[in-house]
């Protein structure tokens, strides 16, 4: 079987996910992948990949960061052997990685039952994770802490140091004129001097040797040995310690290495299946749905082994009544990378892998038997057509209804007589045991064969005469010829060469061969007329599309206009709305005194304001409920409370209106302002003799009144209205109680006709001197 896949280049494409795995671990899953023939097996693998893929696709690959193939440390650690602190130190990384990838799987949002069940089988061993890094430091070292006896050793290791240095400081100012020079050296894991090679007699202490030029003496004197043995002892001791604590976190390991190493399974696992997601993604592949035998569907099908610039992209089908297919077409115009697409992308199927394709229904079958290629062997003595009929000589007998063969040039290699008198056999007897065939070949004899039995589809590869080139373009239902005289020619042979091989030709070919030929013709001149279509039908499409997207940019360039013309006529009846409002404003102060051209040329620029106002509202406003509107027939402002189609209810001056949408227009709503004082000429009173408080709250309105009232009488006012609206009343009952109270107010009642009625209150006010 490992030859079988070799042949389909299975070992290549491999190699191409192997790139996209995390650590070690997950490279060797990929490498011992091999086709399964359990249906349950192979789709559990290809529904793990199809979650996996989602994921990656919507965010990325899980991070593997820290994980190592730790199997042989967590073996020793199984059997007692002490871990050294940086082994230590991957396994509590390998156990941080466990909280890693399941905080990866909880941010998701996508189902994934399949992944999810492999990630709840993690162990958790957090609590060793802990004691590890609370006494290993990222870089393997052992904190002083991680126990009080190193703690206490350290320091005195400190202190012996301190006084090392300060002897030696000591015995340098005593002998300097003796010494190479004032530093100091480590020999044997003890302090020395350097002392010049004429002196070393004179040092009391130790000699640990001498340099290489011979120059210099490394001698540890008498006042530093005490000092060094008490160093070399704490050292001893702190090694000692070390070797415990590291002793003691190792059997806690021991006590969870099974659930470690299952942990480093899943994690290879899990690595391998997202280095198949990402594969997927690079290739922009699919993951197969796995179908019966004697059925095929891969649509627009890439080799993956064939750069993305250079590959063809084909569909191919073999669905009832057709179980087998045969390819024809010209010598080195893509059969053989035909076959072998076809065939890589069922065995990478069963090995739970995606493929490099749109969309795939593959089938499941019991075995794969591949005779592709020259099988020469010469330990064995034999041919290329020995070979070849040794292989199949085996795949017969051991072929079942389930089976999937693929055959390369069957028949090749003698006898061209002989040669198809044995294919035909060959492929009639494949057929008669149930099995599912692919086959290539340029035979006629074979391709006559396969038009007189239904379950035969009969297909070719394209081959450039122009270029002399393949295509590599796969067109079903119609079968190729070799073009081997045409091949000549455009290769120099003689043309009278060519014409006696073409004479011998149609003299050799049988009436059925002729007729044959005359089908093809047709059939391929029609294939033609056919791609020239779908190629117009493309074209179509292309251009209704650019018209649809044209039609759309126009549609939304006019609602841009329509939204920025309502958006400027709403600005200018603002300003005008304004405007209008000043000249109210004005009239509402002028006094009974004033001249009467004053009056009538303000109320002339306020009716022309409303023309304007009026001219410039269309009928293409729309309305919802909460805007707020301007009752064109009453003056009104208010806002809109319900709606139904064109019929609206509006809220005016505490007011319930029916109205339709043609009596109103938008209006812009203006926050309530103390009446201005205006300057008006010399000897006209600004008193207005209306104060409108329509729509405040109790207490916005009684200090506008009273303000309003001290102006009144400033102004000699002698009665004055004050606008409340209807509303609920209680505005009104407020104002009444205001005034009673009020020491300048003599009377008042509700208005009359003509002067507001219920919504409004005339107040007679008592001038300076009455009593």
């Amino acid at each position: 079987m490992k030859k079988e896949m070799e042949i389909l280049e299975l070992e290549l494409v491999k190699k191409q996910f192997e790139k996209h795995c995390a650590f070690s671990m997950g490279i060797q899953e990929i490498r011992q992948a091999s086709p399964h023939y359990d249906r349950l097996w192979v789709t559990r693998e290809l529904a793990r990949v199809k979650e996996a893929y989602d994921l990656v696709v919507r965010y990325g690959a899980p991070s593997f960061a820290g994980i190592k193939d730790l199997r042989l440390q967590l073996q020793d650690a199984a059997k007692g052997r002490t871990l050294g602190a940086m082994d230590l130190r991957f396994i509590s990384d390998e156990i941080r990685a466990v909280e890693n990838i399941q905080a990866y799987f909880q941010v998701s949002e996508i189902a994934v039952p399949m992944l999810q069940e492999l990630v709840d089988a993690l162990g958790d061993v957090r609590k060793v994770a802990v004691r590890i890094d609370a006494c290993i430091s990222v870089n393997g070292e052992v904190y002083d802490h991680a126990s009080a006896a190193l703690k206490t050793i350290r320091k005195a290791i400190s202190g012996c140091l301190q006084d090392i240095s300060q002897e030696v400081t000591r015995f340098i100012s005593r002998n300097h004129a003796k010494l190479m020079d004032t530093v100091t050296t480590i020999r044997n894991g003890r302090t020395c001097v350097l002392v010049k090679i004429s002196e070393k007699n004179s040092i009391d202490g130790f000699i640990h040797g001498e340099s290489a030029s011979g120059q210099t003496a490394y001698i540890e004197p008498r006042s530093l040995i005490v000092l060094n043995n008490r160093l070399q002892s704490l050292k001893s001791q702190e090694e000692s310690e070390i070797e415990r604590i590291l002793h003691s976190l190792t059997l806690l390991v021991k006590e969870h290495a099974f659930a470690l190493l299952g942990n480093l399974d899943t994690f290879a696992l899990l690595d391998s299946i997202f280095a198949k997601g990402l594969w997927a993604k690079e290739m922009d592949g699919c993951v197969a749905t796995i179908v019966q035998p004697k059925e095929l569907f891969i649509k627009q099908a890439r080799h993956p082994l064939i750069s993305k610039e250079q590959v063809v992209a084909n569909t191919y089908k073999l669905q009832a009544p057709h179980h087998s297919l045969l390819i024809t077409g010209s010598n080195t115009g893509g059969k053989t990378v035909t076959l072998k697409t076809i065939g890589l992308f069922v065995a990478m199927t069963l090995c739970g892998m995606p493929i490099s394709c749109e969309s795939a229904h593959i089938p499941m079958v019991d075995a794969i038997f591949v005779d592709i290629g020259d099988a020469q062997s010469i330990q064995e003595s034999l041919s290329t057509f020995s070979s070849h009929i040794s292989k199949l000589a085996k795949i017969c007998d051991q072929v079942t209804a389930k089976s999937l063969v693929l055959l390369d040039e069957l028949g090749g290699g003698t006898d061209p007589k002989e040669g198809e008198a044995l294919a035909v056999a060959i492929l009639d007897a494949l057929r008669q045991s149930g099995a599912m065939i692919i086959a290539t070949t340029h035979y006629s004899a074979l391709k006559s064969y396969a038009t007189q039995h239904e379950d035969i589809l009969l297909s070719s590869v394209e081959f450039d005469m122009e270029a002399m080139r393949p295509t590599y373009r796969y067109i079903e239902g119609i079968s190729g010829r070799s073009n081997a005289l045409e091949i000549a020619r455009r290769y120099g042979l003689k043309e009278s060469i060519l014409s006696n091989a073409a004479k011998r030709m149609e003299e050799g070919l049988q009436e059925q061969d002729k007729l044959m030929m005359k089908l093809e013709a047709s059939r391929m001149e029609l294939y033609e007329q056919k791609e020239k279509l779908h190629h117009r039908l493309d074209d179509v499409k292309k251009l209704q599309a650019e018209l649809a997207h044209e039609k759309e940019s126009f549609l939304q360039e006019k609602q841009r206009l329509i939204e920025a013309l309502k958006q400027e006529q709403n600005e200018l009846l603002a300003a005008k709305e304004e405007e209008a409002q000043s000249i109210i404003e004005e009239l509402k102060q002028l006094q009974s005194d004033a001249k009467p051209h004053e009056i009538i040329t303000l109320k002339s620029q306020l009716a022309k304001l409303k023309e304007e106002e009026e001219n410039s509202t269309t009928s293409e406003e729309s309305f919802a409920v909460g805007d707020y509107v301007l009752l064109k027939k009453y003056n009104y402002y208010g806002e809109i409370i319900t709606l139904q189609k064109d019929r609206v209810c509006v809220l005016a001056n505490g007011m319930r209106m029916n109205v339709t949408t043609a009596d109103i227009t938008h209006a812009k709503k203006k926050e309530q302002k103390k009446v201005k004082k205006n300057y008006t000429p010399k000897g006209i009173k600004t008193i207005s003799l209306e104060c409108n408080v329509i729509g405040m709250r109790v207490n916005e309105a009684l200090p506008i009144i009273d303000k309003y009232l001290d102006d009144a009488l400033l102004a000699k006012a002698s009665t004055v209205r004050l606008v409340h609206g209807v509303g609920t009343g209680a505005l009104r009952k407020a104002i009444h109680s205001y005034l009673k109270q009020h020491p300048r107010v003599e009377s008042y009642r509700m208005g009359g006709q003509g002067e507001g009625g219920l919504g409004a209150s005339i107040v007679t006010l008592k001038q300076k001197g009455a009593k």
